[in-house]
């Protein structure tokens, strides 16, 4: 029987803006939390990069979802919420 291994990830839409206005082109997915523990340095890691690294570890997308929370009086904040997994060893 094939056991796996899986691995959760939440990832933030996060960038620059002027004036509380988020700017497009600054923008991008960065990958906040890991199995439930908060990335050191957060803010500095891609998404895409983190994933193309997991791929070459043996690790598989499964699902992707996107939810967005919205607050009176701020920007709406945006999260992916990922699942990985690989076959264990």
């Amino acid at each position: 029987m094939t056991k796996w291994e899986y691995q959760f990830i939440i990832a933030e839409k996060y960038g620059k803006g002027i004036f509380g206005h988020v700017m497009p082109k600054e923008v991008s997915w960065k990958v906040h939390y890991v199995n439930g523990e908060t990335m050191q340095n957060w803010d500095d890691i891609p998404l895409y990069n983190y994933l193309n690294r997991l791929g070459e570890q043996g690790w598989e997308l499964v699902t992707m979802n996107e939810h967005t929370i919205i607050r009176t009086g701020t920007l709406p904040v945006e999260h992916l919420y990922v699942a990985m997994k690989r076959e264990k060893v």
